[in-house]
């Protein structure tokens, strides 16, 4: 059992319904979904009545007499966060979606390590739909996600844009500057970077077009770029990477390409010591890369409260006047 199941079904049984559990926790219904399916799996046995059509949820025998457990885990987690916290304040714990953790953080996790001896680095990847739970139960001092979502327990602020571009499997033989139309979906590793880049995808491609891999693991990528008849859109950070170790190559297109966001999370309240020392890191680390665009720290939040922060807000003024 994990933290995020065991909150997933007393939110359910708290709000009586998957989608309004699933609005309180700021992910998906499907993502709250499979949280419940592998408890279930864990434990042997369902906990609620799958009626089709039925909005309000009902639990089984097994799950009314799991309510008084899963209080209890939750509050041993509780405890046990907060001991952990008393006893090793010299801790650090960060989560991150995938593409970031294998790519770019960590040669700044090394150098941190290097500069702090005295801290525990914790990492732990994840999607960018769990982590405003991470960091608001504690279990992750700073998260980097993709994908914002609106908490008041947690600050959302821009880190950087990035360029994406296109990258070519050898054996496709395709010029170093094509046509959007030269490209076969068929053939396609299909990442999802983060919405704009879902948007931008559906424009062009349309949202029937069936990849030859679809991929929410970054671990899986470096694998199936290996094979020279794929190709991908990726950041170029993770692209420079590719072509250094794999039968691929960065090519041009007709149509410009989108950038993704990044985003890094913390708790406005008991912030860890170490977060802004490692968010310096990330900062110098990502200054003068090519691609990357960095948002500095007087940018703002992109959520801070109820309102749009003013990095945001700026951006979007200038997008109406133009």
């Amino acid at each position: 059992m994990t933290f995020l199941e065991i909150e997933a079904f007393l939110n359910i049984v708290q709000h009586g319904s998957f989608s309004a559990a699933a609005e309180k926790l700021y992910v998906t219904q499907p993502a709250l979904g499979r949280r419940i399916r592998a408890l279930e799996e864990e434990l042997g046995y369902t906990l609620f009545v799958r009626n089709k059509g039925v909005r309000h949820v009902e639990l089984t025998k097994q799950g009314q007499a799991f309510i008084g457990l899963a209080h209890r885990w939750q509050a041993l987690w509780n405890e046990t966060q907060e001991a952990a916290l008393l006893s090793n304040e010299k801790s650090l714990y960060v989560a991150s979606v995938g593409s970031l953790a294998a790519f770019l953080l960590p040669t700044v996790f090394q150098t941190f390590m290097r500069e702090h001896p005295e801290c525990c680095l914790h990492m732990t990847t994840l999607h960018s739909a769990d982590a405003y739970s991470y960091v608001s139960s504690q279990a992750a001092d700073l998260a980097f996600i993709t994908d914002p979502m609106y908490s008041s327990q947690v600050k959302t602020t821009i880190l950087f844009r990035e360029e994406l571009c296109l990258v070519v499997g050898k054996d496709l033989n395709l010029p170093k500057t094509l046509k959007l139309r030269e490209l076969d979906p068929r053939q396609e590793i299909r990442t999802r970077w983060d919405p704009n880049f879902d948007a931008w995808h559906r424009y062009y491609f349309g949202s029937s077009a069936v990849p030859r891999v679809y991929l929410d693991e970054m671990g899986f990528l470096q694998y199936f770029a290996q094979n020279g008849d794929n190709w991908a859109f990726m950041p170029r950070s993770i692209a420079k990477s590719m072509v250094a170790s794999s039968p691929v190559s960065i090519h041009e297109l007709d149509v410009k390409l989108p950038q993704r966001t990044l985003y890094y999370l913390y708790r406005l309240e008991d912030a860890s010591p170490y977060q802004e020392k490692l968010l310096t890191l990330c900062r110098e680390k990502l200054r003068g890369e090519d691609g990357i665009y960095l948002v500095e720290e007087d940018g703002g939040p992109f959520f801070e409260g109820n309102r749009l922060g003013k990095a945001e807000s700026g951006k979007r003024t200038r997008a109406m006047e133009e």
